[in-house]
């Protein structure tokens, strides 16, 4: 499992994302936040985050407009950024049983 995870962080960092996979993913985060804004208390845990994050708040369509604005070049510069492989860190819960794993395997390079 972590040498797949680690090869589609690799492909995030050396290929822009699909423009059909991009799609299904904006589709699904306005899905997603469209559905959060049906409960009081994920509206008010959103007026709050965008409060203290930002200092303001964004009305569901600028917050579309925001995610229709994203492109695939955008996603790969951001993975070039946070998928460092310096600040790679793995957590493993449970029985190890001799498991172990070296930085070498975790480069996403």
């Amino acid at each position: 499992m972590v040498d797949l995870i680690i090869g589609e962080l690799r492909s995030l960092r050396q290929d822009p994302v699909d423009n059909e996979e991009l799609r299904r993913a904006k589709d699904h985060l306005k899905g997603s936040l469209m559905l959060s804004l049906e409960s009081t208390s994920s509206r008010m845990s959103n007026l709050a985050r965008q409060e203290l994050y930002f200092g303001k708040y964004f009305s569901l369509d600028e917050m579309i407009s925001s995610i229709e604005k994203v492109r695939g070049e955008e996603v790969q510069q951001l993975a070039n950024t946070f998928f460092d492989t310096r600040h790679i860190a793995l957590t493993v819960l449970g029985n190890l049983d001799g498991f172990k794993i070296t930085r070498e395997r975790l480069d996403c390079n």
